[in-house]
């Protein structure tokens, strides 16, 4: 159920906050400048946490990157004995560029904007990175991503 309050601040601007309480579910409110904003917020998130998508989002700002590099190493990488050096050190690569950011603030803007960095770099040998070499990167880390997801 949900309950929206009105609000006046002290310049005199109205403002509602909106109330979510679910039985079973943590309370969650917002503040919005308009009352259309704050159904249209209510509808969506009801929704989302009936259908058990709004925690997942959760769960994704209590992780950092680095944690699920770490959990991926640990758990995925040892059954593929093969691939365990190099995509170490890949996930090493974009441990150390993202790892501080936590799950819920990577986009695919982001990753993009690293992929780019990573292809225009030049490595330890005096030559820019190959599009094979970023393909790789991203293999590597769409799939710690999809088990992630799948976990």
């Amino acid at each position: 159920m949900a309950t929206i309050t009105t609000r006046t601040g002290k310049d005199g601007k109205l403002s509602y906050r909106v109330r979510i309480r679910l039985k079973g579910h943590p309370v969650r409110s917002a503040t919005f400048a308009r009352k259309t904003e704050s159904r249209k917020w209510i509808q969506d998130t009801e929704s989302a946490i009936r259908e058990g998508r709004y925690f997942k989002a959760m769960e994704a700002s209590r992780h950092s990157v680095a944690e699920l590099m770490d959990r991926y190493i640990r758990d995925v990488l040892p059954r593929k004995p093969k691939s365990f050096a190099k995509q170490s050190a890949q996930l090493a690569v974009w441990k150390e560029r993202i790892g501080d950011l936590t799950l819920a603030n990577v986009t695919p803007a982001l990753i993009a904007e690293h992929r780019d960095q990573l292809a225009r770099e030049i490595t330890v040998r005096g030559q820019q990175r190959s599009p094979a070499t970023v393909n790789r990167l991203m293999a590597a880390l769409s799939h710690a991503f999809t088990i992630a997801v799948k976990e």
